[in-house]
């Protein structure tokens, strides 16, 4: 394996780079040992939202490597950098530090225990007044789900730390108004799934619980029924297509008022005539700016169809880039000879690639093969510009569908080419179901950043096994 390859390979989290390492000598992994610390000093996942942090992925790299001090240095260096910048980096470098923990590596625990002490210290300094995002926060909690939930098997050593970061939480929430305990209900929720409800409820009750355990109790029931009040309160939004249209008429903006799920709700309310009366404002409306603003609603998978195509195609050569982009979301979902020949032409003409294929995945026909795959063969996989992901998932959709004459090399490549863990899992299900899947590939696949993944993967070579 390259370090071309290898690079490429681990930025998707692919589990080829890990068997890869299980291959070679000492010797030959140093070749790699600057790439592995190159991925630790940066967010690997694609959208950790819905992937979750690469920690564990990138730790089974690790373990590959006889010696783990270059991995702790720069994780350190790391961990320090990112007190006070948000995003995903913080969390990851905190579960590295605590799979480090668990295999009774000390000094990770004294690098997790200074950096806990350092946010308690930034936090008590913290002035509500400032105008800036709270990140410190964010990462302590961060911290705090990482030290009860992934550092220690021993369940004693859990319930001590929960006690803990319970004080703690409790003595900042009396000083400051914004580290009250409804900003730390993560670490709540995960402590309740770690320790159980029960042992939770028994810390926080018992008789002879410590006052600031009392204490957190009681702010954990106001805040409980502080939640449970507002989602009484019914939000006020208009029930009709003509009261919709009329407020928009006098200005007011989907999304501030009103969710732009609205029709979306409409319709499964049973309420589908108003979602048909407001397209009818759509293709009625001749101002662009609100004609666009109910596209924005209308253009969903369930309401897509309601909308008149002739001017859904009109607005999709709009000067207008945002009435644009939301007349091809709605395109989408349009299945007609119409988008079909619309998406072939543009296609043939270069331009809104990443659209066409989309449309033409809806309005696929078995003569297409070719330029369908050569197409999204040519669509940039990059972080930055992520239009590849919006039609990596409908061409997933358009192989959940039944039909002849398609191009079944196009999910080994997706599976390849991917940033997206969260796709790739769903691409191995097809890959799956058309017995693409090797028993080499399988192997590599236990090593997948994807959990579901693995557990696939391990499911499959165990069948293999037995038989």
């Amino acid at each position: 394996m390259t370090k071309k390859a290898f690079k490429y390979d681990m930025q998707r989290g692919l589990g080829s780079c890990t068997a890869a390492l299980k291959n070679m000598q000492d010797a030959e992994k140093e070749t790699f040992l600057p790439l592995v610390l190159w991925g630790c000093s940066r967010d690997m996942a694609f959208d950790a939202q819905c992937e979750g942090c690469r920690s564990v992925y990138l730790y089974e790299l690790i373990s590959e490597f006889p010696d783990k001090a270059p991995f702790m240095d720069v994780i350190e260096k790391r961990l320090f950098h990112g007190i006070h910048s948000s995003g995903w980096e913080f969390q990851q470098d905190c579960e590295l530090l605590a799979y480090f923990v668990s295999d009774g590596v000390k000094r990770a625990w004294k690098i997790l225990t200074a950096c806990y002490r350092f946010l308690l210290v930034s936090l008590d300094e913290y002035d509500p007044d400032q105008n800036r995002l709270f990140s410190e926060r964010d990462n302590f909690q961060s911290l705090c789900v990482t030290l009860v939930s992934l550092c220690f098997d021993d369940r004693r050593k859990r319930e001590k730390i929960y006690q803990k970061i319970v004080r703690d939480l409790c003595i900042l929430g009396e000083e400051n108004p914004l580290l009250t305990v409804e900003y730390f209900d993560w670490f709540q929720h995960v402590s309740e799934k770690c320790l159980g409800k029960r042992t939770i409820h028994k810390l926080l009750y018992c008789a002879d619980a410590e006052d600031y355990m009392k204490t957190y109790a009681r702010l954990l029931e106001e805040c409980q029924n502080m939640r449970a009040e507002w989602r009484k309160q019914k939000r006020e939004e208009p029930e009709t297509a003509e009261e919709l249209y009329r407020l928009l008429k006098t200005g007011k903006k989907p999304g501030k008022e009103w969710p732009l799920l609205l029709a979306c709700g409409w319709m499964k309310r049973n309420k589908e005539q108003e979602v048909v009366r407001l397209a009818a404002y759509y293709k009625d409306e001749k101002g662009w700016d609100i004609r666009c603003q109910i596209l924005r609603m209308l253009a969903k998978k369930e309401c897509a169809w309601t909308l008149d195509l002739p001017q859904l195609l009109a607005d999709s050569r709009s000067e207008h880039s945002e009435l644009s982009e939301w007349a091809f979301t709605a395109l989408r979902y349009r299945r007609d000879t119409k988008v079909r020949a619309y998406a072939l032409e543009l296609l043939q003409k270069g331009t809104h690639t990443d659209e066409a294929v989309s449309m033409l995945a809806k309005n696929y026909a078995a003569c297409d093969k070719e330029i369908f795959a050569d197409a999204v063969k040519q669509i940039p996989i990059t972080y930055w510009d992520t239009g590849w992901h919006g039609v990596f998932s409908d061409i997933i959709d358009f192989f959940e569908e039944p039909g002849k004459g398609r191009p079944n090399e196009l999910l080994f490549y997706m599976y390849q080419n991917t940033l997206c863990s969260f796709c790739r899992e769903y691409i191995v299900k097809q890959m799956g179901r058309r017995r693409m899947i090797t028993c080499e590939l399988l192997e590599e696949m236990q090593y997948d950043c994807n959990e579901k993944i693995r557990m696939y993967a391990r499911r499959k070579l165990s069948c293999i096994h037995s038989d």
